[in-house]
C-alpha cells in the first residue's frame, strides 16, 4: 500500500519522525540511489510517499492527519505476500480462482488486468494503480480473503460463466470469502457498487 503525502525537506523528516514514534522503531536513511527512509516495514520515499508491503493502519494515517500531514485522496495499492507462505497447490488455486471469477472482479473493481506476479520471494497483486484512500481497506481485505480462500481449499474447480445478475453473483462470492456480518457492511458496499443488478435477488434487477 502506498500513500502520497507529497512532503519534502524538513517536512519529510518530520513525517519520518512521527512514523518512527508511532512504530517505536528507528528510522534508517538509505542514501543513494533511493534517498528513502526505512522505518521497520514502512518506507518514506524522497517524494514523500509512505509505502508498506501490506495495509497501512487507519490509526496511523489518522494520527498523521492530526499533525497536519494530509495524504492525497488517490493512492496506489500494490499488495505483496510471501511466496513461501503458499504451497504449489495454494498458488494454483489462487490462479484458478482469479481465472474463474476474473470478469466479476474486473467489473467490480474496474480493472483492466488481473496479472499475478510471482517470483521466488513474493506473490504480488499490482492491480490497483488508482484507488480512493477511503476505499483502500475494502480492496486490501478482498485480496487478503482471496488469498486465504485459495490456501484453505484443497482444490478449486470453479469455471467462468456469464452472469445475468453480476451484483448478486459477486455478493455470493464475497460471502463465501468471509465478508459476512455488519462489520463488513462498508466493504461490501464498496465492492458491489460498480455492478448492475440486485444484490438481494438473483432474478430481479435493482
Amino acid at each position: 500500500m502506498k500513500i502520497n503525502f507529497n512532503v519534502h525537506g524538513q517536512q519529510r523528516k518530520k513525517l519520518v519522525e512521527q512514523i518512527a514514534n508511532y512504530t517505536q522503531q528507528k528510522a534508517e536513511y538509505q542514501y543513494t540511489p533511493t534517498y528513502a527512509y526505512q522505518i521497520g516495514k514502512y518506507t518514506v520515499s524522497k517524494d514523500g510517499n509512505l509505502s508498506s508491503p501490506d495495509e497501512i493502519p487507519s490509526n496511523l494515517t489518522d494520527k498523521l492527519k492530526e499533525l497536519g500531514f494530509r495524504p492525497a485522496n488517490i493512492i496506489k495499492l500494490h499488495l505483496a505476500y510471501r511466496r513461501d507462505d503458499f504451497t504449489d497447490q495454494a498458488l494454483e488455486n489462487l490462479r484458478h480462482l482469479i481465472w474463474a471469477k476474473g470478469q466479476l472482479i474486473k467489473d467490480a473493481c474496474q480493472l483492466d488486468s488481473l496479472k499475478l506476479d510471482v517470483d521466488d520471494q513474493q506473490v504480488t497483486f499490482n492491480w490497483f494503480n488508482k484507488v480512493k484512500l477511503d476505499d483502500a481497506t475494502a480492496y486490501q481485505q478482498f485480496i487478503d480473503k482471496l488469498v486465504q480462500y485459495a490456501k484453505d481449499h484443497q482444490r478449486i474447480v470453479s469455471e467462468p460463466h456469464e452472469e445475468s445478475n453480476e451484483k448478486y453473483a459477486f455478493r455470493c462470492f464475497l460471502l463465501r470469502l468471509g465478508f459476512i456480518g455488519p462489520e463488513y457492511k462498508t466493504q461490501r458496499k464498496v465492492l458491489l457498487r460498480n455492478l448492475a443488478g440486485s444484490a438481494a435477488f438473483k432474478n430481479q434487477e435493482a
